[in-house]
């Protein structure tokens, strides 16, 4: 589930004196066949908020979203996360089991939109003081309350995101490897006793695939930069992720920005005394100081992620924010594993401008990295995400898209597990050809086509 839930609903509990409950689906059913969402429900909750951050959930969630309307008809149903935020007006306007949308950030929204609930489902006057909410009155009308509200340092210092105790069957989501990404390397125990945690939300950059870029950020949150947690809050989260049962630290945030404050909060989980391991995603090639941190604090083992693309440097500069060169990727390599860290290489294919022989150029590394390194390599399309630089603008990154509504993503619209567009040279099938190929060339298993 996306990080910031629990403490969504932990700023509830602590700040507001609610009684919320995180109800983890998948888990409810693996734990339980016979599970029924309807009787977890028995209580008739006036609020009911559901994640649709991830747009893999799409189907999923707006299913759900309508059959809860049919048992639950005066329970207020709420969406929010990255891909709501995208179609928060489609969603409005076409699914009328669903009456409200929170964009962007959610910690005062929910706050407001909790409180206005209380007041009783027939005043909605309450609901216009909700900020970043889209939402809908009795006679059908849409309202847009406008993306006032961005998360600052102040309100972050109060979040706690490693305390999961408001999530039922908490010891069953943490004892699991609940997504394994990789292509290969399933015996480093995948993310099995994980916490997810990062250091800060925002972005400096645009890779053109990313839902989360800066001009994402500002168009879905109206974020502008980069913020950075208060390291107390950040120890508070280590030390309550531990409580409850984690041993693995899995991170995704590395602007620039941020390096200094990571090594910070990394010499601080060091003093902790706790025998960790990290998987984390580089967002460009560590410096020495990065690693030393790392090294410092991390067991032996722990997986750093680069994301190299492809071969051509060329291309790399178009989809990338934070480019590299081929050489300088190979000595971070070599850097990564001298401190006994497994380094893990993502390539994809049919990347926006990429010619047939570019495909060449990332065989090429793809060989490299496998004769001069010990590290793993994974291979996947490049999806063009809601909201990325991609999805709103293909013509100009030379693609067209093949999914360009919430309902496209709802029918799974193209080629299935493909990238969502297509190119001058790689059709949806072609870029998935092309994907096996680079499989293959690694010595993996082809998946796609």
């Amino acid at each position: 589930m996306p990080l910031g839930l629990p403490a969504l609903a932990n700023l509830l509990a602590d700040r507001d004196g609610a009684e919320p409950a995180i109800l983890h689906l998948g888990i409810e059913r693996e734990l339980d066949s016979a599970f029924s969402l309807r009787d977890a429900l028995a209580h008739a909750p006036r609020l009911l908020m559901i994640s649709l951050h991830w747009y893999l959930q799409s189907r999923s969630v707006i299913n759900a979203a309508k059959r809860i309307r049919s048992w639950l008809p005066d329970t207020t149903i709420v969406l929010g996360g990255l891909t709501a935020s995208v179609f928060a007006r489609e969603i409005l306007e076409q699914l009328p089991f669903i009456d409200a949308v929170v964009r962007g950030d959610g910690e005062q929204p929910v706050l407001a939109l909790r409180r206005a609930i209380a007041s009783g489902p027939s005043d909605q006057s309450k609901l216009r003081d909700v900020p970043n909410l889209l939402w809908r009155d009795s006679q059908g009308g849409l309202h847009d309350n406008g993306l006032t509200y961005q998360l600052d340092l102040a309100g972050s210092s109060e979040l706690r995101h490693g305390d999961l105790r408001l999530l039922r069957n908490r010891e069953t989501y943490v004892s699991q490897a609940l997504y394994a990404d990789f292509s290969e390397g399933a015996e480093s125990g995948g993310y099995a006793q994980a916490a997810y945690l990062n250091a800060g939300r925002g972005c400096s950059v645009a890779c053109v695939n990313c839902g989360g870029a800066a001009p994402a950020q500002v168009s879905i949150c109206g974020r502008q930069g980069v913020l950075l947690y208060p390291q107390d809050k950040l120890i508070r989260d280590v030390e309550e992720a531990l409580k409850e049962g984690a041993r693995v630290l899995r991170m995704s945030f590395d602007p620039p920005a941020a390096r200094r404050h990571l090594q910070t909060w990394f010499d601080a989980i060091g003093a902790l005394g706790q025998s960790l391991r990290l998987v984390f995603d580089l967002w460009f090639l560590p410096t020495t100081d990065l690693l030393n941190s790392m090294a410092r604090t991390f067991q032996p083992g722990s997986t750093l992620i680069l994301s190299p693309e492809c071969g051509s440097e060329t291309v790399r500069k178009r989809v990338r924010g934070l480019p590299f060169s081929n050489d300088h990727l190979i000595r971070s390599i070599h850097e990564i594993e001298s401190r006994g860290f497994r380094a893990h290489c993502f390539f994809a294919a049919g990347l926006p401008t990429e010619t047939p022989q570019d495909i060449d150029q990332s065989v090429a590394l793809i060989h490299r990295i496998r004769n001069e390194t010990q590290s793993g390599v994974s291979v996947c399309p490049m999806v063009a995400d809601p909201g990325s630089p991609l999805f709103v603008d293909p013509e100009a990154h030379g693609a067209t898209l093949t999914r360009r509504s919430l309902r496209d993503f709802y029918d799974e619209k193209g080629v299935p597990n493909g990238p969502g567009y297509e190119t001058n040279w790689f059709t949806e099938t072609d870029i998935l050809k092309a994907c096996d190929r680079l499989l293959r060339e690694a010595g993996l298993p082809p998946v796609y086509a």
